[in-house]
């Protein structure tokens, strides 16, 4: 069966005429430009299986359903459609540099960009409010998918084989500033590029269901916000991908998990997840040298705050390298126990051992060595307790 663009914009522009199922074509070959911009017909419009060899113009329509699955066109224009119920592109193969440019679409159901669909040039949803779900499982985009500052009522879908490639010097999948009030769930899809997916200021308002296997490239995570635990991806997984396969470091991805955790109860998943967002700073942050070596002692001796146990550790050391030093000198005068004492007195901040009998032989240089060491001794240990009590209490980590 063979149709004119024309013809199908005739019966949609007269669309009191048309039975209230609206106009349903099936397998007809569309001659002719379908251009229906501006075309406000309050009734569905179906092109089940419809080939046209021009694009497909639809910008500012209006219907109350638009069917196009399986259309086979070169591409489809739709800035500023809207459809009262859903948009059906479920099997649709298009093949221009710019397969479907749907900026600022209104649709009041849902969008299905999925079960065969193929666009061999980019898609783009920018500025689009759809109350129900975005659908793209079993879509194929070989040059990105662009759903910038969306906003979705329940959800998106990029998963079962859902497979994201290209987006030049974009990310395959690039959701900034996308607003979902459900879920986002990539599972089982595939997203390859230099930067797989940008996720930037993204609010999703349940759950997040990233499992990492399907992703072949960087993401961009500054901004994303998400309620409970993230799913589908281990805390491990989490500290590598944030570590080594984000763009830069930042904070706030960090934060929002360790947040998750925190509320979940996972304190010790917490310690790490805080641990290793610090390694990440020294390691990627913009900290200056001084800046730099503090942030290694803090580490080191008390794991930024989060590890103050370790400040007890660095002090008990610091009070054995004291006693071996006063014992193996032989500078110290008095009986081995009040030497260990002596020891124990010059290095320990607030603990302090009867050793008065013991005197040091400063004429001998091993007598002023052990008075120099243990003055060193004992600011090293002022230092460890001082963090210890810091990191006990907060102080390293709201400093952090």
């Amino acid at each position: 069966m063979e149709i004119t663009g024309d013809e199908i914009r005739k019966r949609m522009v007269e669309h009191e005429s048309l039975d209230p199922s609206g106009l349903v074509l099936t397998g007809a070959t569309i001659t002719g430009q379908l251009d229906l911009s501006d075309v406000v017909a309050k009734k569905p419009l179906v092109l089940r299986d419809c080939t046209t060899a021009r694009p497909v113009l639809l910008s500012r329509a209006q219907f109350s359903l638009l069917d196009l699955r399986g259309l086979v066109a070169p591409s489809v224009e739709a800035r500023g459609l809207a459809v009262d119920h859903h948009l059906r592109l479920s099997g649709a193969r298009l093949g221009a540099e710019e397969s479907v440019d749907a900026l600022h679409m209104r649709i009041g159901g849902s969008v299905y960009l999925d079960e065969g669909f193929h666009a061999e040039g980019g898609v783009t949803l920018s500025g689009s409010r759809i109350a129900g779900v975005l659908m793209c499982g079993g879509g194929r985009f070989e040059a990105g998918l662009t759903l910038v500052d969306l906003q979705v009522g329940d959800g998106i879908f990029l998963n079962e084989g859902c497979d994201v490639s290209g987006g030049g010097r974009h990310a395959a999948v690039r959701l900034r500033g996308t607003r979902i009030d459900g879920q986002i769930i990539l599972r089982q899809g595939r997203f390859s590029s230099g930067v797989a997916l940008d996720l930037r200021h993204v609010r999703v308002g349940k759950d997040l269901l990233m499992p990492f296997a399907g992703i072949d490239g960087d993401v961009q995570l500054e901004g994303l916000t998400y309620e409970g635990l993230p799913r589908d991806a281990t805390v491990d997984e989490w500290l590598s991908l944030l570590s080594t396969r984000t763009l830069r470091y930042s904070a706030q991805p960090w934060a929002q998990l360790a947040q998750a955790h925190q509320a979940a109860g996972h304190e010790r998943d917490v310690r790490r997840i805080r641990v290793a967002q610090q390694r990440d700073l020294r390691r990627r942050g913009r900290l200056s040298r001084w800046g730099r070596v503090w942030h290694l002692v803090r580490g080191v001796t008390v794991g930024h705050g989060y590890r103050p146990g370790l400040a007890l550790v660095w002090l008990a050391g610091v009070l054995t390298v004291s006693v071996g030093l006063v014992l193996t000198s032989g500078a110290v005068r008095c009986s081995v126990v009040e030497q260990v004492g002596y020891a124990l007195n010059v290095a320990t901040p607030l603990v302090k051992v009867d050793a008065a009998r013991c005197t040091v032989d400063t004429a001998a240089p091993t007598g002023q060595f052990v008075l120099g060491a243990t003055w060193l001794l004992q600011i090293l240990a002022w230092a460890f307790a001082t963090l210890f009590v810091a990191g006990f209490t907060g102080l390293v980590r709201r400093n952090a």
